[in-house]
């Protein structure tokens, strides 16, 4: 086994662990929701509203920001120079707290433009909604100061490859937002939810402190603009806060301003389903991107190719193996899950409609998704942020256009921006794959393509289970999630090994043994 696979393997069992717990936190939290506000026009403002933090959040400290920031400081590290990680770390900080502070206030003052203008987050609302978005949009960009520091903290964390309060900071988020709605949103409507949100990002964090002092990383009021460290972050997160920008916008912005217009209700359900396929896309995706990105980065520094290219191959095959049945039991299990899941009070049965029609169309960005968290990570290990870019302006023109051309009420509704986001980023995973593969030959192309075809036809198994399964169990949603459910992984798993797919046994494995106590 390579000497790296085993702390990976641990890596991934700690941030899938948190992550699964973050869920079950998650589906309590969407389940508050689901019964005090539905899929209502509340809920549609409080989506809308939320998107221009989030974008705001992805620029500033996101993905971005942790792309670039992690392999510098991790030169620091390798160095064992703890004063300049530190200092860098600070500068960061102070850096990125200014910028969302200030860019926060900016879009405080202009939030009702923001919401109302052709090219807002709500333009289709009616008035009184579009006051209540600009409300709730003031509210949530609080917590975007908040998270922006929060994900420096973690991305220092990942670096000292300290996985678990990263992965616990989304749990005590969770509790935030369901005080707001159950403490909060009876006296305060759904600004009682925005509040909840802001004490969230708080715990959010809060919770990573521990850890910081653990590992001696200090504070400083020091910025050195001109410091070379810091410049090479700026350098690296400039072509990714455009690219995430793009990416977030494609979702969130895009959303709002067209499901605006579908009627009432079709933005929440757009929410709901995404959130559904956001959870095996994190538990799945994010979870292994996460945990290899660090070696990743080590593998580049040391210009190890071979090892690099095992690395991305391992990566993308356990993605796939796991994430085509997921889909494939959303499409067949999907409306089930959902009543178990959020129907009762304000959620009705039409809400249930609404949000499997949208689920239906995700299932293709769950695997897209999925397979571009370790195609886009590939490329800042070798601290290429500049290609993904280049590769994004397309994809998001892409995305555009579909989204423009399906998303009407006489075509596919709220489903044809679901659908729209699943295409472009396929495509954008495709090319990304292509551009690694001629540039540096990262890509074991026989054997990620022979485990595709074979996790395809294990799938086919699975689908045929589940369609017999389903016409014999009861039609109760819990006893089919359960039985049926059941016997599809089943199946789809017995069908994998029989296949050959080595990741379906050898990824257990390997979790067991990294759980193990390591021996001198």
């Amino acid at each position: 086994m390579n000497r790296r696979s085993v702390p990976v393997a641990r890596s991934t069992l700690i941030v899938m662990g948190g992550m699964l717990a973050s869920m079950a936190m998650g589906l309590v939290r969407q389940r508050v929701i689901a019964a005090r506000f539905g899929t209502g026009a509340a809920l549609d403002a409080y989506t809308a509203a939320n998107g221009l933090p989030e974008l705001l959040f992805t620029m500033l400290a996101g993905g971005a920001l942790t792309f670039a920031f992690i392999p510098i400081y991790s030169e620091f590290l390798t160095a064992d120079d703890r004063s300049g990680s530190n200092r860098l770390a600070s500068q960061v900080i102070n850096s990125v707290f200014l910028l969302a502070v200030g860019a926060s206030l900016l879009a405080a003052l202009a939030a009702p433009t923001l919401v109302s203008a052709p090219w807002g987050l709500g333009p289709n609302f009616p008035a009184a909604v579009q006051r209540l978005t600009a409300d709730l949009m003031r509210v949530l960009l609080l917590s975007t100061v908040l998270f922006a520091i929060s994900s420096i903290l973690s991305g220092v964390l990942h670096a000292h490859q300290h996985f678990l309060l990263p992965a616990l900071s989304p749990i005590v988020y969770s509790l935030g937002v369901i005080f707001g709605a159950v403490a909060l949103s009876p006296a305060m409507g759904i600004l009682g939810l925005g509040w909840g949100a802001v004490a969230g990002a708080a715990l959010h964090l809060v919770v990573q402190l521990p850890g910081l002092v653990r590992y001696g990383v200090t504070w400083s009021p020091v910025f050195a603009w001109t410091e070379p460290a810091l410049r090479r972050v700026a350098v690296l997160m400039a072509p990714r806060v455009v690219d995430l920008m793009m990416a977030r916008a494609s979702i969130d912005w895009l959303n709002a301003n067209l499901g605006s217009g579908l009627g009432e209700g079709r933005l929440s359900a757009l929410r709901y389903a995404f959130q559904i396929m956001n959870m095996p896309w994190t538990l799945v995706g994010t979870a292994i991107g996460i945990a290899v990105f660090p070696t990743f980065a080590a593998l580049a520094a040391e210009q190890n190719r071979a090892a690099l290219r095992g690395a991305l191959s391992g990566a993308l095959r356990a993605i796939l193996t796991l994430t085509l049945p997921a889909a494939v039991g959303l499409l067949l299990l999907g409306r089930p899950l959902i009543q178990v899941l959020f129907e009762g009070g304000e959620f009705t049965a039409q809400s249930t409609d609404l949000v499997f029609y949208a689920l239906r169309f995700y299932t293709l960005a769950l695997i897209s998704q999925s397979v571009l968290e370790v195609v886009i990570r590939a490329f800042s290990a070798r601290k290429d942020t500049l290609t993904p870019l280049l590769v994004s302006f397309f994809t998001t023109a892409l995305n555009l256009g579909l989204a423009v051309a399906l998303a009407r009420p006489e075509r596919i509704s709220h489903g044809g921006l679901a659908l729209a986001n699943g295409v472009a980023v396929g495509v954008e995973s495709l090319i990304g794959l292509t551009i690694l593969q001629r540039r540096w030959g990262l890509l074991e192309v026989r054997r990620v393509a022979g485990d595709l075809a074979r996790s395809g036809l294990a799938c086919g198994a699975m689908a045929l289970a589940i369609l017999i399964g389903r016409s014999l169990a009861p039609e109760t949603p819990l006893v089919q999630l359960i039985l049926v459910g059941g016997l599809g992984a089943v199946v789809y798993f017995v069908a994998a090994a029989a296949l050959g797919i080595r990741e379906v046994r050898s990824l257990p494995l390997t979790l067991l043994r990294s759980l193990q106590p390591q021996r001198a």
